[in-house]
């Protein structure tokens, strides 16, 4: 049984490969300044990460040629991933892997799935998933949920909240509002 949930999260997670590269250029775009060649091949290769998806967020942090990774993921082998996919980059000689790897637990699973239902399978939110890879992730851990990501206006933000508070009051929400251009 937990393993069909898990699979379950998984391919929703898995529909990040559709649409990595488009999701690469928004992100440069959110970010609010222009990433050099190495930062933009390590978040490339990060973004099609197989099986990342809703329910981790990964970060890096480029210092010389040493790549810190952080984050938080339910998969070991997305960590693994990770840090193999970013140590064979040319120009990266050091890999610092700081991503922590969720406990497992049917509990969270479970409070996953509701704030991702909650979220996004209701207007007008559910548009911040169409493009494959979502821009609002999920995390869990001992029951308490994390937002992260961007949205596109404070009032979206608003809304992403309330939903997820209406599913638990454990809520902290980290979402990054949009700069308009």
């Amino acid at each position: 049984m937990r393993d069909a949930s898990l699979r379950k999260m998984l391919i929703m997670g898995g529909a990040t490969l559709l649409a990595a590269f488009s999701a690469v250029a928004q992100e440069h775009k959110w970010a609010g300044r222009t990433l050099d060649d190495l930062e933009s091949t390590v978040h490339e290769r990060l973004a099609a990460l197989p099986y990342h998806g809703v329910f981790d967020t990964l970060e890096f942090e480029v210092q010389g040629k040493t790549v810190t990774l952080s984050g938080q993921v339910i998969k070991d082998s997305v960590k693994q991933n990770a840090e193999r996919a970013v140590e064979r980059l040319n120009g990266v000689e050091g890999v610092i892997n700081h991503i922590e790897v969720l406990p497992s637990s049917r509990r969270d699973d479970a409070l996953r799935l509701s704030v991702y239902r909650a979220i996004y399978q209701n207007p007008p939110t559910v548009g911040y998933g169409a493009d494959g890879i979502p821009s609002i992730h999920i995390i869990v851990k001992n029951g308490f949920v994390s937002l992260e990501g961007v949205v596109n206006s404070e009032a979206d933000r608003g809304m992403v909240h309330t939903r997820a508070l209406n599913v638990t009051a454990h809520v902290t929400d980290n979402l990054r509002v949009a700069r308009a251009e």
